[in-house]
């Protein structure tokens, strides 16, 4: 079985048209993080996997911080000097007990 210029021509650009609409995509996303490319395809993926990367765990990092950290609002808030004794429960059930006649 002999491959012919042409099959063969057709097979070579049929695979580099699935690489190169993944290189399109990286060339974006580089641009977008306002990375210049390199024009080669492996380390431009490289490249963009190492931002990801670093945007991830940034992302990570920050999301765990704040998961320990007590909000600003509770922290400058004095504890209230005034301490409820239940005198508001004790006034309840004095009208409670004058509108059951009790009283």
């Amino acid at each position: 079985m002999s491959v012919n210029a042409i099959s063969a021509s057709a097979f070579y650009c049929g695979g580099i048209s699935g690489a190169g609409n993944e290189y399109q995509e990286i060339i974006r996303k580089l641009r977008a993080y306002g990375v210049a490319p390199s024009g080669d395809f492996y380390a431009d993926k490289a490249k963009l996997n190492k931002i990801e990367e670093a945007k991830e765990n940034k992302n990570t990092k920050l999301d765990n911080s704040d998961a320990g950290k007590k909000t600003p609002q509770s922290e400058n808030r004095p504890e209230p000097d005034v301490v409820d004794k239940g005198e508001g429960t004790d006034q309840i059930a004095m009208l409670n007990r004058m509108q059951l006649g009790l009283l």
